[in-house]
């Protein structure tokens, strides 16, 4: 395996500020697709070393997977751009099996292939998140930890109740 490229330094650097963008201030999509960007990066940079030959098997699984997810985001929420990281996913998906069917293909065109996908994915997150800023929407961070202080309160008001009744009745 070659070392990484400044491309693809640059991309993952990038990609990390999006996910942590999207997870601070964005909604309930953004955060749910910075969530599964960051898990398949994380994945795929521990299964990298896994595939046969010079086809990437495990890297063509996660993008199923993300493109999987992101479809399901698509017909869930009612936003744009999970339209635009399907294609972009559609895409790369493409570029594996062109890789495994056309012999012209080389390694290099299909990596470069990837990164710039990659690039238009995080991208498109960090964008949804600069748009959702814009039209004035709440982040979801804020709603989320308003919602667990709501249950830790009610959780803990229960068990002092278990506590008074435990100690009332004998």
């Amino acid at each position: 395996m070659t070392e990484p490229t400044p491309w693809q330094v640059g991309g993952m650097l990038l990609g990390m500020a999006a996910y942590a963008v999207a997870w601070i201030w964005g909604g309930r999509p953004e955060r749910l697709a910075a969530g599964v960007l960051l898990v398949t990066c994380l994945v795929s940079g521990l299964t990298v070393r896994w595939d046969v030959g010079e086809f990437y098997w495990f890297a063509m699984a996660l993008d199923v997977v993300r493109l999987l997810m992101f479809g399901w985001l698509c017909l869930r929420f009612d936003r744009w751009w999970p339209l635009v990281v399907v294609a972009a996913l559609g895409q790369m998906i493409f570029v594996y099996a062109a890789q495994l069917l056309v012999p012209t293909v080389t390694q290099y065109a299909m990596a470069s292939a990837l990164v710039g996908l990659g690039y238009l994915i995080d991208l498109t997150l960090l964008l949804s998140v600069i748009e959702r800023r814009l039209a004035g929407e709440a982040p979801s961070a804020s709603a989320a930890w308003a919602a667990a202080v709501r249950a830790t309160a009610a959780r803990r008001s229960r068990r002092a109740r278990r506590r008074l009744l435990e100690t009332c009745i004998p």
